[in-house]
């Protein structure tokens, strides 16, 4: 009999110093999630997140604005998301709150992973531009 176990998104807004090289040290086998959402970076004229995420140095100024932080989390939770094991565990409900609402509605199927990371970048990109709590 499986676990049940509540996904519980995290509110996060900020990619932070500890965080750096967190997919390539802990998701190496989630290319195609990173390379989709690079591609959507790469079309926006954004930085992607492989290039963010594997910086020699953390840099305030560019890993954490909203722009840049957002599709960092995004990918970082999803990735975590993808590694629960379904064989042990039975996910019987997904929930966050701020950002990850998002992170949430993704997880739970309800957006795929293009338009989730649209809506991600979006917000990401409006509370760069407008400010926190833009």
């Amino acid at each position: 009999m499986k676990e049940k176990l509540l996904v519980i998104c995290p509110g996060r807004g900020t990619y932070n110093a500890t965080e750096l090289g967190y997919l390539k040290r802990h998701h190496a086998t989630q290319g195609e999630l990173v390379a989709r959402i690079d591609a959507l970076r790469s079309a926006e004229g954004q930085p992607s997140i492989s290039e963010l995420d594997s910086a020699e140095k953390y840099s305030p100024s560019l890993h954490m604005p909203g722009d840049n932080a957002s599709l960092l989390i995004y990918a970082c939770a999803l990735s975590d998301f993808a590694a629960i094991d379904r064989e042990r565990y039975e996910i019987v409900a997904v929930t966050g709150n701020s950002m990850g609402w998002y992170l949430a509605l993704a997880c739970a199927g309800v957006v795929d992973l293009d338009a989730g990371a649209r809506l991600v970048n979006t917000m990401g990109r409006l509370m760069h531009e407008k400010g926190q709590g833009g």
